[in-house]
């Protein structure tokens, strides 16, 4: 169950064994049944997830009820709220699992505690913070500045598994699309 997560972790930093080790010993594995939450609104985020198996959705309501997704995760990626992780608000969105899901958890307080002990670790939180950054910065771009048809484009070239795993409600979702503008983008290719 810690064979990805090691090999996520040695392809971003070089750590010796026991480093390895003790990075390891203070995360936790945890199943999820589909739909099942994870992490709800209100709450603060106390918990950094990596997905072994499975899919985790991201998502906020709007003031009129509906739900945006803002990320998914499958396997081999980390996931948490970042803005609430890093300041300890309350969440203001929350995280699903979207099929069965097997995660392995770090809490809040053991990661930082990482941060202190192991040097290699505040670089490999860089690397994600970075990544994250990045991410969430194309995606915004996309919404400002690209139509339907190329933002699905996008998403087939980038992220194919979301199109070719999750329902068509889900992408449509991602996409800020109804399904039927879905489904017509599909039929045309």
């Amino acid at each position: 169950m810690y064979e990805q997560l090691s090999k996520y972790i040695l392809d971003c930093i070089a750590v010796n064994d026991e480093q390895l080790r003790t990075i390891l010993s203070y995360f936790h594995p945890l199943s999820l049944k589909k739909k099942e939450i994870v992490a709800s609104i209100g709450q603060p985020a106390r918990r950094m997830y990596f997905v072994n198996k499975g899919c985790l959705r991201v998502c906020f309501i709007k003031n009129d009820g509906s739900e945006v997704t803002r990320r998914f995760a499958f396997e081999n990626a980390f996931s948490t709220s970042l803005v609430s992780f890093i300041s300890g608000k309350p969440l203001t969105e929350y995280t699903q699992a979207v099929e069965p899901t097997e995660l392995l958890y770090i809490s809040r307080n053991d990661f930082y505690y990482l941060l202190e002990q192991i040097p290699a670790w505040e670089k490999f939180y860089r690397s994600y913070l970075e990544h994250a950054y990045v991410t969430n910065t194309n995606r915004l771009q996309s919404f400002i500045t690209l139509d339907a048809t190329e933002r699905y484009q996008l998403l087939l070239n980038e992220h194919p598994q979301i199109v070719l795993r999750l329902p068509n409600k889900l992408v449509a979702n991602y996409l800020n699309i109804s399904q039927e503008a879905l489904s017509r983008l599909k039929a045309k290719r």
